[in-house]
């Protein structure tokens, strides 16, 4: 299990990773253009954080659970360190059930592009 930094430091990885794709891939930031979202990250073992994305800028993590959250994504620090350090795809983790996702198809589609 990461700690409470360790983790906080892979969330705010995996924003300015994702930050990056949107300045280089017009295609990924045409499809958020429009999109505004809450999104939520519940850690089975380890707190709460969130974040949003609006008009294609993605806001920074922030500690705590949103009650109200668009997107609510629960996992384990272990499967989130696995997915940034590109040990474990999205798909992979999604399928064997060490990710649940609660969204929309449509916002699952365009959030898919983070991991």
């Amino acid at each position: 299990m990461a700690d409470k930094e360790e983790v906080k430091k892979i969330l705010e990885d995996m924003v300015v990773k994702y930050r990056g794709k949107l300045e280089e891939d017009e295609k990924v930031a045409k499809k958020l253009k429009d999109f505004e979202k809450d999104i939520s990250i519940n850690f089975k073992d380890d707190g709460n954080y969130h974040f949003n994305i609006s008009e294609g800028e993605v806001g920074d993590i922030k500690e705590g659970a949103l009650k109200n959250a668009d997107i609510t994504i629960t996992t384990d620090t272990d499967t989130i360190k696995a997915l940034m350090d590109g040990e474990m795809r999205g798909m992979e983790a999604y399928a064997r059930k060490l990710v649940k996702v609660d969204a929309s198809f449509l916002d699952m589609l365009k959030i898919k592009e983070m991991f």
